[in-house]
């Protein structure tokens, strides 16, 4: 039995580092719906004139913070080579009242994580958080904060490990999906005590500043965007925008250890109004020349269909001013997605076509355009490119290839006026 014993774990020590099981500690930051949770107006979730806060399905750092790190997590586990610990599974409690007793039920103590994480013996630590600057401003980047300094890293692979999920995290940013204002070109990976220009020591002698990062784990805190950016906070209240970048952390975590075997793609994508500003909406300071600037398509009926014309997938867009919609884990190929929804023209077939890769997502902007709804079933969508200029006038009419045509009287044939066809006979 002891030569058995012995020969299983020659094996186990001959295997590479990266297929042994490593442990993930993950802590989504905040774990209440207290004002320390940053709570935020917006459209749907004003504060409410009794706590000075919105109801707990309003926006609160400590909620968008759970949904992320929950989908990394469990994504991680799934992958086989990873045991995760959460410093915490839920939020609360709800009615939050100041000076509870259950008032830190999961809103734990900074100093008592960071020892968690090296009690239970973490090979990685990850800290899920969203940034702020001033309200409404339209700045909106990311930050990864390490303890240590801007040169060395005070745990050990810490820089390595935030340099490796730095460009799955800013994905989509890159891609144009989501705004980013600066950093595109670089990356804004910190030592903490660099960045705020100061540092304490705590009881077990560890040095830095983000009380978090007080453990000799190698790990980083991640400020995914600023939720100061008001259209970024409204997507925050679409769990599946949120559980995405959970996604994307988990990508950089395999990518990092090196047992990357997804063989499946998501599509991520947001609708918005091809004519109408943003502009009238409060909680709504929105970058100009981007998306963000057009006002979000509510309630709309998505569906995904397959290259084989197969409908795959359904999804409806929230009420929050998103404009969101997420398909995950589609075998890769060819998709197209079709869009109905109450004052837009139903768009339908093989229209808005994207190609789904493994282990990636694809980010798709849409625009909607005004008109008659009708029947999926009974309406032959048309596609009009992206590169239409946007056009204010309601007369406009569009070739079905997108081409605007002069004013003036048109030959017979059929045509795009106001999103909706037209047969000149």
């Amino acid at each position: 039995m002891k030569t058995h014993i012995l020969f299983i774990l020659s094996i186990l020590l001959a295997l590479p580092a990266a297929a042994q099981n490593k442990r993930v500690y993950l802590n989504p930051g905040h774990g209440s719906w207290g004002p320390d949770d940053r709570p935020l107006p917006t459209i749907p979730y004003p504060m409410l004139s009794t706590t000075g806060r919105p109801d707990t399905c309003g926006f609160y750092e400590s909620n968008t913070n759970l949904w992320k790190a929950l989908e990394c997590g469990v994504r991680l586990k799934k992958n086989g080579h990873f045991t995760v610990k959460f410093s915490r599974v839920k939020n609360g409690p709800y009615p939050y009242r100041k000076g509870a007793s259950n008032e830190f039920r999961y809103n734990r103590s900074l100093s008592e994580i960071s020892a968690e994480v090296d009690t239970w013996g973490a090979d990685m630590f990850l800290s899920i958080h969203s940034n702020a600057a001033s309200e409404g401003s339209l700045i909106n980047y990311p930050l990864f904060l390490y303890r240590g300094y801007d040169s060395q890293e005070s745990a050990a692979g810490s820089k390595a490990m935030a340099q490796a999920i730095w460009p799955r995290l800013t994905e989509a940013m890159h891609a144009g999906f989501e705004v980013m204002t600066y950093y595109k070109t670089s990356t804004n990976i910190r030592g903490d005590i660099d960045f705020y220009h100061s540092s304490w020591t705590n009881d077990r002698g560890i040095t830095g500043y983000l009380g978090v990062l007080h453990h000799l784990t190698p790990g980083f805190l991640s400020e995914g965007y600023f939720h100061t950016y008001q259209p970024a906070r409204h997507r925050a209240l679409n769990q599946d925008w949120c559980r995405q970048e959970g996604i994307r952390y988990y990508r950089g975590i395999i990518d990092y250890f090196g047992v990357n075997d997804e063989k499946l793609g998501c599509i991520m994508g947001q609708l918005h109004d091809r004519i109408q500003k943003s502009s009238s909406l409060e909680y709504f300071n929105a970058c100009p020349d981007t998306p963000d600037e057009y006002m979000p398509a509510n309630g709309v009926l998505v569906r995904l269909k397959n290259s084989d014309g197969e409908v795959v997938s359904t999804y409806v867009t929230d009420q929050n001013y998103n404009g969101i919609f997420v398909f995950n884990d589609l075998e890769p190929g060819r998709y197209f997605i079709e869009m109905k929804a109450d004052g837009y023209v139903t768009r339908k077939g093989r229209v808005n076509s994207t190609t789904v890769k493994a282990d990636a997502t694809a980010y798709k902007t849409i625009e909607m355009f005004r008109g008659n709804s009708t029947p999926f079933d009974d309406e032959v969508g048309i596609e009009i490119p992206a590169s239409t200029p946007r056009e204010e006038s309601s007369d406009a009419v569009y070739d079905l290839s997108g081409r605007r045509l002069p004013d003036g009287p048109l030959p017979r044939g059929i045509y795009i006026r106001n999103g909706k066809r037209v047969i000149i006979e």
